[in-house]
């Protein structure tokens, strides 16, 4: 991986993750010192919050084809400016609607990074595109898995909780002077050197309005399983398990360290060229179950079951492999595809906070049997993916050359 010429590039890409994974639960880490610098309630909040995904739905149509018409590298750095404006913003907001409209610079940035480096990193590694995008996860997860731990110790010393976003904004404006000086892999790089690889043959031809859907819209389950989670594990371990808010937020940390085993798990399943439909059907069904355990039994232990458990089955890759999935099957415009498939992501990151903010004022306990339904239908559509799958494809190993297109039509 060292030998690669884009290694620093790739290094710098993974570090954007780390920062994103942060931006992505920081304000849920710090809600009640949020809610009152803003002068709001948890559904405020909940606002606020959803105006990450109301920033993504903005710009993912023009971020994918920015993305495959001037470059990876310009829309990576438009996407790290966003989030130097989204920390900076929220520091000096005073009210939920200038915080709403310096959060859409959040959506505005997981946006382009994300157009921007799915391709850029299967571009600067062709042969192990899937492996790549996946262990793009464990950066993020490390985010999230450092930023609780950052917040309670800020939290415990009664320190401005201002710091865990001007560290932040630190680690963003460095990496930015970086990344503005390195290279990029030319768009639509592939594999040049002949290799034993599983040539994937297709009885027919993939129908993106049946197959196609069906990925996409997983994107907006598999994300709402691990989102809900991460918004609002802590405070229904509070008000059912009745634990410790210090305790509750370190839950996201257990999260994100069943994230991080989960990630090199899938990794290593994924290079071993284990299908990955199969890896997301069975990690949605577990999903599912450990959701069920934790509404049967909303205990501190249970709890903490469905932390870890969310972070080892929903969050460590399966969303990366769907996309993955998804733009081998229609190999064409990958940036183009990645902002369709991240389009119903970033719905789900606008609709489902506005949703369970609201359940939560009803029943806390309302926001976990939703997340279990959410989860169902993620697995009926699994379901739906690995049949078409099978009925289309036959994997054998084969020496050829790697191509623009691993499916032969």
């Amino acid at each position: 991986m060292r030998k690669n010429p884009y290694f620093p590039t790739v290094m710098s890409l993974y570090i954007n993750y780390i920062l994103q994974g942060m931006a992505a639960i920081i304000l849920a880490q710090n809600m009640v010192p949020l809610m009152k610098q803003f002068g709001t309630t948890a559904a405020g909040m909940s606002l606020v919050i959803s105006s990450i995904g109301l920033g993504r739905i903005l710009i993912l149509y023009f971020a994918g084809r920015m993305s495959d018409k001037f470059g990876r590298k310009r829309i990576v750095l438009m996407g790290m400016a966003s989030y130097v404006v989204f920390f900076g913003g929220i520091l000096i907001s005073n009210s939920i609607w200038i915080a709403s409209f310096f959060t859409l610079f959040a959506g505005f940035a997981n946006a382009l990074l994300d157009t921007g480096t799915y391709p850029a990193l299967m571009e600067a590694y062709p042969d192990s595109s899937g492996f790549m995008s996946v262990l793009n996860k464990a950066f993020i997860s490390a985010g999230q898995f450092i930023l609780p731990i950052l917040v309670g110790v800020l939290l415990t010393n009664q320190f401005y909780y201002g710091i865990s976003f001007i560290l932040c904004l630190g680690v963003i404006c460095a990496n930015l002077v970086f990344m503005s000086q390195q290279k990029f892999p030319a768009l639509g790089t592939v594999a040049k050197e002949k290799q034993q690889t599983p040539v994937i043959h297709l009885n027919g031809k993939p129908k993106f309005w049946l197959e196609g859907t069906a990925l996409i819209l997983f994107g907006f389950t598999s994300v709402s399983t691990f989102n809900i989670i991460v918004l609002w594990l802590p405070q229904y371990a509070e008000e059912i398990a009745g634990m410790v808010k210090s305790n509750s937020l370190m839950l996201i940390s257990l999260y994100s360290v069943g994230s991080l085993v989960s990630v090199f798990l899938t990794a290593f399943i994924v290079k071993k060229w284990v299908q990955p439909i199969l890896v997301i059907l069975s990690c949605t069904l577990a999903s599912f179950l450990v959701l069920v355990f934790v509404l049967i039994f909303p205990t501190e232990i249970g709890a903490s079951i469905a932390a870890f458990g969310i972070g080892l089955f929903s969050s460590g890759g399966i969303w990366q492999l769907a996309l993955t999935l998804l733009l081998q099957l229609f190999p064409r415009n990958k940036g183009q595809m990645t902002s369709y498939y991240t389009l119903m992501t970033s719905f789900s990151v606008m609709l489902i906070p506005l949703i369970t903010g609201n359940l939560s004022e009803v029943n806390i306990k309302l926001v976990m049997i939703f997340n279990a339904g959410v989860t169902l239908v993620g697995f009926l559509l699994a379901i739906l993916v690995y049949v078409r799958y099978q009925r289309l494809h036959r994997i054998e190993e084969a020496d050829v050359l790697v191509g623009n297109e691993t499916f032969e039509y």
